[in-house]
Protein backbone atom coordinates (compact mmCIF):
# COMPACT_ATOMS: atom_id res chain seq x y z
CA UNK A 1 0.00 0.00 0.00
CA UNK A 2 2.77 2.56 1.35
CA UNK A 3 4.44 2.02 -2.35
CA UNK A 4 1.42 2.31 -4.49
CA UNK A 5 1.04 5.45 -2.90
CA UNK A 6 4.42 6.59 -3.14
CA UNK A 7 4.45 5.98 -6.86
CA UNK A 8 1.63 7.56 -7.37
CA UNK A 9 2.56 10.85 -5.72
CA UNK A 10 5.90 10.94 -7.44
CA UNK A 11 3.81 10.62 -10.84
CA UNK A 12 2.10 13.38 -10.01
CA UNK A 13 4.58 16.33 -10.52
CA UNK A 14 4.98 14.99 -14.36
CA UNK A 15 1.89 14.68 -15.22
CA UNK A 16 1.06 18.32 -13.96
CA UNK A 17 3.62 20.03 -15.28
CA UNK A 18 2.50 19.72 -18.70
CA UNK A 19 -1.08 20.90 -17.89
CA UNK A 20 0.92 23.94 -16.45
CA UNK A 21 2.76 24.62 -19.37
CA UNK A 22 0.32 23.63 -21.72
CA UNK A 23 -0.14 27.79 -23.12
CA UNK A 24 2.56 29.44 -25.06
CA UNK A 25 5.72 30.15 -23.14
CA UNK A 26 5.14 34.48 -23.44
CA UNK A 27 5.67 36.26 -19.89
CA UNK A 28 2.75 38.43 -20.57
CA UNK A 29 0.83 35.00 -20.53
CA UNK A 30 2.16 33.96 -17.88
CA UNK A 31 2.07 36.80 -15.83
CA UNK A 32 -2.05 37.21 -16.51
CA UNK A 33 -2.62 33.86 -15.23
CA UNK A 34 -0.64 34.44 -12.22
CA UNK A 35 1.68 32.01 -13.19
CA UNK A 36 4.92 31.63 -11.01
CA UNK A 37 7.75 29.24 -10.91
CA UNK A 38 10.38 29.38 -8.26
CA UNK A 39 13.73 27.02 -8.00
CA UNK A 40 16.19 27.13 -5.63
CA UNK A 41 19.68 25.32 -5.38
CA UNK A 42 21.77 25.26 -2.26
CA UNK A 43 25.27 23.67 -1.87
CA UNK A 44 27.69 23.34 0.37
CA UNK A 45 31.08 21.60 1.40
CA UNK A 46 34.03 21.91 3.63
CA UNK A 47 36.84 19.05 4.73
CA UNK A 48 40.07 19.53 7.00
CA UNK A 49 42.71 17.52 7.17
CA UNK A 50 45.51 17.36 9.31
CA UNK A 51 44.94 16.98 13.30
CA UNK A 52 41.42 17.47 12.27
CA UNK A 53 39.95 14.73 9.99
CA UNK A 54 36.38 16.34 8.70
CA UNK A 55 34.51 16.42 5.73
CA UNK A 56 30.61 18.23 5.31
CA UNK A 57 27.87 18.00 2.37
CA UNK A 58 24.93 19.36 2.48
CA UNK A 59 22.24 19.19 -0.96
CA UNK A 60 19.28 21.21 -1.12
CA UNK A 61 17.06 21.82 -3.85
CA UNK A 62 13.35 23.58 -4.06
CA UNK A 63 11.28 23.67 -6.67
CA UNK A 64 7.60 25.31 -6.25
CA UNK A 65 5.07 25.82 -9.49
CA UNK A 66 2.22 28.33 -8.45
CA UNK A 67 -1.06 28.30 -11.03
CA UNK A 68 -4.49 27.44 -12.24
CA UNK A 69 -5.02 23.86 -13.66
CA UNK A 70 -7.68 23.30 -15.21
CA UNK A 71 -10.70 23.56 -13.15
CA UNK A 72 -8.43 23.68 -9.53
CA UNK A 73 -7.65 27.17 -9.41
CA UNK A 74 -4.70 28.87 -7.44
CA UNK A 75 -2.68 25.73 -7.16
CA UNK A 76 0.57 25.21 -5.35
CA UNK A 77 2.85 22.37 -6.09
CA UNK A 78 6.26 21.66 -4.25
CA UNK A 79 9.24 19.61 -4.17
CA UNK A 80 11.92 19.31 -1.80
CA UNK A 81 15.18 17.81 -1.43
CA UNK A 82 17.69 17.76 1.21
CA UNK A 83 20.78 15.62 2.09
CA UNK A 84 23.26 16.35 4.68
CA UNK A 85 26.34 13.93 4.87
CA UNK A 86 29.22 14.82 7.69
CA UNK A 87 32.01 12.94 8.75
CA UNK A 88 34.34 13.55 11.35
CA UNK A 89 37.25 10.71 11.46
CA UNK A 90 35.45 8.76 8.51
CA UNK A 91 32.61 8.17 11.16
CA UNK A 92 29.23 9.80 10.59
CA UNK A 93 27.77 11.92 12.68
CA UNK A 94 25.19 13.80 10.50
CA UNK A 95 24.24 11.49 7.92
CA UNK A 96 20.41 12.34 7.06
CA UNK A 97 17.80 12.98 3.79
CA UNK A 98 14.19 14.65 3.18
CA UNK A 99 12.29 14.38 0.10
CA UNK A 100 9.10 15.87 0.50
CA UNK A 101 6.46 16.87 -1.61
CA UNK A 102 3.21 18.96 -1.13
CA UNK A 103 0.27 19.77 -3.92
CA UNK A 104 -2.45 23.04 -2.53
CA UNK A 105 -5.70 23.70 -3.59
CA UNK A 106 -6.72 27.21 -3.40
CA UNK A 107 -3.07 27.29 -1.81
CA UNK A 108 -3.48 31.20 -0.69
CA UNK A 109 -7.01 31.44 0.13
CA UNK A 110 -9.11 30.98 3.69
CA UNK A 111 -9.00 27.19 3.25
CA UNK A 112 -6.82 24.84 1.50
CA UNK A 113 -6.83 21.38 1.16
CA UNK A 114 -3.42 19.75 0.42
CA UNK A 115 -1.89 16.42 -0.51
CA UNK A 116 1.65 15.35 1.43
CA UNK A 117 3.88 13.37 1.43
CA UNK A 118 7.53 13.17 2.85
CA UNK A 119 10.30 10.19 2.90
CA UNK A 120 13.46 10.39 4.99
CA UNK A 121 15.79 8.67 7.24
CA UNK A 122 18.47 10.26 9.91
CA UNK A 123 20.80 7.16 10.71
CA UNK A 124 22.35 9.73 13.28
CA UNK A 125 19.59 9.13 15.57
CA UNK A 126 19.10 5.27 14.48
CA UNK A 127 16.27 5.94 12.07
CA UNK A 128 16.79 4.04 8.47
CA UNK A 129 13.52 4.85 7.06
CA UNK A 130 10.26 7.04 7.67
CA UNK A 131 7.59 7.34 4.81
CA UNK A 132 4.55 9.49 5.66
CA UNK A 133 1.81 10.66 3.13
CA UNK A 134 -2.20 11.84 4.08
CA UNK A 135 -4.65 14.67 3.27
CA UNK A 136 -4.91 17.68 5.65
CA UNK A 137 -5.93 21.45 5.29
CA UNK A 138 -4.85 24.94 5.96
CA UNK A 139 -7.11 27.68 7.46
CA UNK A 140 -5.76 31.35 6.98
CA UNK A 141 -5.89 33.24 9.99
CA UNK A 142 -5.56 37.51 10.37
CA UNK A 143 -1.42 39.20 10.68
CA UNK A 144 -0.08 36.30 8.82
CA UNK A 145 -0.54 33.19 11.31
CA UNK A 146 -2.04 30.25 9.84
CA UNK A 147 -3.18 26.59 11.14
CA UNK A 148 -3.18 23.09 9.48
CA UNK A 149 -3.85 19.90 10.00
CA UNK A 150 -2.92 16.32 8.35
CA UNK A 151 -4.02 13.16 8.91
CA UNK A 152 -1.08 10.63 8.02
CA UNK A 153 -0.34 7.15 7.75
CA UNK A 154 3.31 6.54 8.10
CA UNK A 155 6.07 3.45 8.00
CA UNK A 156 9.34 3.85 10.34
CA UNK A 157 12.05 1.30 10.16
CA UNK A 158 14.49 1.95 13.46
CA UNK A 159 18.18 0.42 13.88
CA UNK A 160 18.56 -0.94 17.54
CA UNK A 161 20.82 -2.42 19.33
CA UNK A 162 19.18 -5.36 21.27
CA UNK A 163 20.71 -7.57 24.48
CA UNK A 164 21.99 -11.51 23.48
CA UNK A 165 20.37 -13.02 20.71
CA UNK A 166 17.13 -12.76 19.81
CA UNK A 167 14.29 -13.00 16.58
CA UNK A 168 15.32 -10.51 14.25
CA UNK A 169 11.82 -10.04 13.11
CA UNK A 170 10.63 -7.75 15.75
CA UNK A 171 7.61 -5.71 15.41
CA UNK A 172 7.61 -3.05 17.10
CA UNK A 173 10.74 -1.14 19.23
CA UNK A 174 9.46 -0.20 22.20
CA UNK A 175 11.32 -1.75 24.89
CA UNK A 176 14.92 -2.68 23.80
CA UNK A 177 17.64 -1.31 25.40
CA UNK A 178 18.47 -2.34 28.71
CA UNK A 179 20.53 0.02 31.30
CA UNK A 180 23.28 -2.84 31.60
CA UNK A 181 24.12 -2.16 28.23
CA UNK A 182 26.64 0.13 29.26
CA UNK A 183 27.54 -1.98 32.38
CA UNK A 184 28.74 -5.08 31.57
CA UNK A 185 30.96 -6.38 28.39
CA UNK A 186 27.76 -8.28 26.39
CA UNK A 187 26.88 -9.50 23.04
CA UNK A 188 24.10 -7.55 21.27
CA UNK A 189 22.56 -7.13 17.88
CA UNK A 190 21.48 -4.86 15.59
CA UNK A 191 18.08 -5.35 14.50
CA UNK A 192 16.07 -3.17 12.07
CA UNK A 193 12.37 -2.98 13.28
CA UNK A 194 9.29 -1.63 11.57
CA UNK A 195 5.92 -0.11 12.62
CA UNK A 196 2.68 1.24 10.79
CA UNK A 197 0.57 2.92 12.32
CA UNK A 198 -1.44 7.03 11.85
CA UNK A 199 -0.39 10.30 12.68
CA UNK A 200 -1.92 13.45 13.29
CA UNK A 201 0.10 16.87 12.51
CA UNK A 202 -1.11 20.18 13.87
CA UNK A 203 0.63 23.10 12.46
CA UNK A 204 0.55 26.56 13.65
CA UNK A 205 2.44 29.33 11.51
CA UNK A 206 3.22 32.57 11.35
CA UNK A 207 4.98 34.49 8.20
CA UNK A 208 5.65 38.12 8.08
CA UNK A 209 6.81 39.89 4.64
CA UNK A 210 8.29 43.49 5.71
CA UNK A 211 10.58 45.84 3.58
CA UNK A 212 8.24 45.46 0.44
CA UNK A 213 9.23 41.86 0.81
CA UNK A 214 12.62 42.41 1.01
CA UNK A 215 12.71 40.27 4.99
CA UNK A 216 10.65 37.66 5.27
CA UNK A 217 10.05 36.08 9.11
CA UNK A 218 8.74 32.56 8.55
CA UNK A 219 8.29 30.49 12.20
CA UNK A 220 6.44 26.84 12.32
CA UNK A 221 5.61 24.65 14.81
CA UNK A 222 4.53 21.05 14.70
CA UNK A 223 2.36 18.65 17.04
CA UNK A 224 2.62 15.15 16.07
CA UNK A 225 1.40 12.36 18.30
CA UNK A 226 0.42 8.85 17.13
CA UNK A 227 -3.40 8.41 16.48
CA UNK A 228 -2.95 5.23 18.93
CA UNK A 229 -0.82 7.07 21.62
CA UNK A 230 -0.80 10.75 22.37
CA UNK A 231 2.08 10.28 24.94
CA UNK A 232 4.47 8.81 21.79
CA UNK A 233 5.11 12.08 19.44
CA UNK A 234 7.00 14.56 18.15
CA UNK A 235 7.42 18.51 18.71
CA UNK A 236 9.51 20.22 15.75
CA UNK A 237 10.29 24.11 15.62
CA UNK A 238 11.34 25.86 12.18
CA UNK A 239 12.52 29.85 11.88
CA UNK A 240 13.55 30.85 8.67
CA UNK A 241 14.54 34.63 8.25
CA UNK A 242 15.53 35.45 4.52
CA UNK A 243 17.24 38.61 3.46
CA UNK A 244 17.20 40.20 -0.09
CA UNK A 245 20.35 41.49 -1.02
CA UNK A 246 21.06 44.28 -3.40
CA UNK A 247 21.01 41.86 -5.87
CA UNK A 248 17.50 40.08 -7.33
CA UNK A 249 18.24 36.60 -7.02
CA UNK A 250 20.23 36.43 -3.79
CA UNK A 251 19.46 36.08 -0.29
CA UNK A 252 20.68 35.71 3.04
CA UNK A 253 18.85 33.35 5.38
CA UNK A 254 19.02 31.94 8.40
CA UNK A 255 17.68 29.03 9.75
CA UNK A 256 16.91 27.26 12.97
CA UNK A 257 15.43 23.99 13.98
CA UNK A 258 14.89 22.11 16.84
CA UNK A 259 12.98 18.37 17.20
CA UNK A 260 12.52 16.32 20.06
CA UNK A 261 11.24 12.66 20.29
CA UNK A 262 9.42 10.90 23.27
CA UNK A 263 10.78 8.07 22.07
CA UNK A 264 14.44 8.85 23.56
CA UNK A 265 13.26 10.65 26.46
CA UNK A 266 15.41 10.18 29.02
CA UNK A 267 12.66 10.54 32.31
CA UNK A 268 10.11 8.15 30.66
CA UNK A 269 12.92 5.62 29.59
CA UNK A 270 14.07 5.45 33.09
CA UNK A 271 11.14 4.31 34.44
CA UNK A 272 10.84 1.30 31.58
CA UNK A 273 14.88 0.12 32.55
CA UNK A 274 15.49 1.47 29.04
CA UNK A 275 18.74 2.88 28.24
CA UNK A 276 19.27 6.08 25.48
CA UNK A 277 21.70 5.36 23.27
CA UNK A 278 20.14 8.92 21.74
CA UNK A 279 19.05 12.39 23.06
CA UNK A 280 15.80 13.91 22.73
CA UNK A 281 16.57 16.78 21.48
CA UNK A 282 18.30 18.34 18.25
CA UNK A 283 18.93 21.64 17.54
CA UNK A 284 20.56 23.38 13.96
CA UNK A 285 21.65 26.80 13.11
CA UNK A 286 22.56 27.66 9.50
CA UNK A 287 23.71 30.72 7.73
CA UNK A 288 23.71 31.22 3.83
CA UNK A 289 22.89 32.57 0.52
CA UNK A 290 20.70 31.34 -1.80
CA UNK A 291 20.25 31.69 -5.69
CA UNK A 292 16.71 31.92 -6.95
CA UNK A 293 16.00 31.45 -10.93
Amino acid sequence: MFIKFLKLLLLIPFVLMPVFGQDSDSTDAEESRGREMFTSVDFSFSQDKGNTDFISKYYGFDFTLNGDVGPLTDTELYLGFNRSDDKFDGIPFTDDQYITFKFDIWAHQQFSPFLFLQKSFDNSLGLKNRLNYGLGGKVALPLGLSISYAFLAESETYEIPVMGNIDSTLNDADYYYYEDYYTYDTTYTNVDSTSEFFRHSIRPKIKLKLMDGGLVFDYRFYFKPRVDNFEEYLLEHELKVSIATFYEMLSIDFNYTNKYNTRYDANKNKDLDIANLYKDTDESISIGFSFMF
